[in-house]
């Protein structure tokens, strides 16, 4: 069975797989949800964000930025292979 993630099971994610602190993970969130994450042009402009907000090296936020993607990214794979799976 597929569950879908929500947003604390995304901060959780973030969090593990990046070592960020949960309120550094809600300011990633944040980035994310105000940009159109997916879009090669924006890309840029929330790594900028990101290097400004968490006051990191532009390295580990493009990091971030592409860890985030990979966890959205499959949350929506599972969502298309298994649609109904999480309708009780």
């Amino acid at each position: 069975m597929v569950i879908a993630m929500n947003k604390g099971e995304f901060l959780k994610e973030l969090s593990k797989q990046t070592g960020l602190s949960e309120s550094k993970a809600i300011l990633v969130n944040d980035i994310l949800e105000k940009n159109f994450f997916i879009s090669k042009g924006n890309k840029d402009k929330i790594i900028s964000e990101l290097v400004i907000k968490l006051d990191i090296s532009l390295d580990k936020a493009a990091e971030i930025y592409n860890i985030s993607k990979k966890i959205i990214s499959n949350e929506i794979m599972n969502k298309l292979k298994h649609p109904f799976e999480d309708q009780d």
